[in-house]
Parts: C-alpha cells; sequence; structure tokens
C-alpha cells in the first residue's frame, strides 16, 4: 500500500544525467528502459520484470541531454517524444515505431524553435495525443501544449481538424 519499498534491481548507465528514466514493455516481454544520458539517451533490457537488468548501452535515438518521452499507444506503435536534427534543444518531435523502436520512420515535428523541452504526453480516450512542454524557461517562461493524432504523425503534418501545434497554456510571470 505505499508504505515500503524495496529496491528490485537497477542498472547502471554511463554519463546518466539527471535520472529520469522511462520504462516500456515490449512485444517480446521484455522491459525497455530508456535514459537520458550526457551522450543522448542510453537504454538497458530486462527479461525477468525488472530484478535483473542488461549492461547499459546508447540507444542511438540521440538527443540534447534533454528529457524524452516514451509510450505504447493502444494501436500497439511506440510513441517517442524527442529532439530530432538538432542543434542543441530544439526541433521537437512526435515518432511513431512499428517495430518495437528498432525503427521510428514517422516523424511530425512538433516544435522547431530553440530552448524546447521536458516533453509529456498522453493519449485520450477519443485517440488524440497531447503533448505537453516547456520553452524557454530563463526568458519567455512558456509551457506548451500539442494535440495530434497517430495519422498525423504518418502524415508528417497536422491534418485532424482536432491538431495544433505551438498552444501556449502559460505563461510565467513575475
Amino acid at each position: 500500500q505505499g508504505a515500503t519499498f524495496t529496491r528490485r534491481g537497477g542498472a547502471d548507465i554511463a554519463e546518466r544525467s539527471f535520472d529520469e528514466h522511462m520504462v516500456v514493455e515490449l512485444r517480446d516481454g521484455r522491459l525497455w528502459m530508456l535514459v537520458r544520458t550526457r551522450y543522448g539517451i542510453g537504454q538497458s533490457f530486462s527479461s525477468d520484470g525488472g530484478a535483473s537488468w542488461t549492461s547499459g548501452s546508447d540507444s542511438g535515438l540521440g538527443g540534447p541531454c534533454s528529457r524524452f518521452f516514451i509510450a505504447r499507444l493502444r494501436s500497439g506503435r511506440l510513441l517517442l517524444v524527442n529532439h530530432v536534427d538538432f542543434t542543441g534543444r530544439n526541433n521537437l518531435a512526435a515518432l511513431l515505431s512499428d517495430d518495437d523502436g528498432k525503427t521510428w520512420p514517422h516523424r511530425l515535428l512538433i516544435d522547431e524553435r530553440d530552448h524546447v523541452s521536458y516533453p509529456d504526453a498522453v493519449e485520450a480516450e477519443d485517440g488524440r495525443i497531447l503533448v505537453v512542454y516547456d520553452r524557454d524557461r530563463y526568458g519567455q517562461r512558456e509551457i506548451l501544449l500539442a494535440s495530434l493524432t497517430e495519422a498525423d504523425i504518418l502524415a508528417g503534418r497536422a491534418t485532424d481538424p482536432r491538431s495544433w501545434l505551438q498552444q501556449v497554456i502559460n505563461r510565467a510571470t513575475g
């Protein structure tokens, strides 16, 4: 009931940064842990429910040492929100994988501007994917929201009438 916790296992990922790990279950039952690192995104796998983990390695997903988001959608695809073709914390994109993260052929650029980071996402009951993130926390200090669908990501642009990008939902003052 949450009164006590017991450590089940862990992975050692070289050059990890800020411990903002995310875990998804792969179709074969393994757990795939992705870890923010100074070089991008590291990875480790568990075949026993998290009791033991493989040696950490580079996932090849890249990134500017920033938080990312990954989850399995109801369709079975994996959704990754991460920086692509970046020169810092820019080019935040939603990517889809049909093959459990081996490839990411589908992408939609959410925000090309500098200083965009810390995405989080949820799949709504109606199938929309809502992505929240921040921009320029020491300047504009914005929290933004994007509403998109898997079809939008497959098309590479927002095509659904319910879809929109870069909507400011909060701006810090003072």
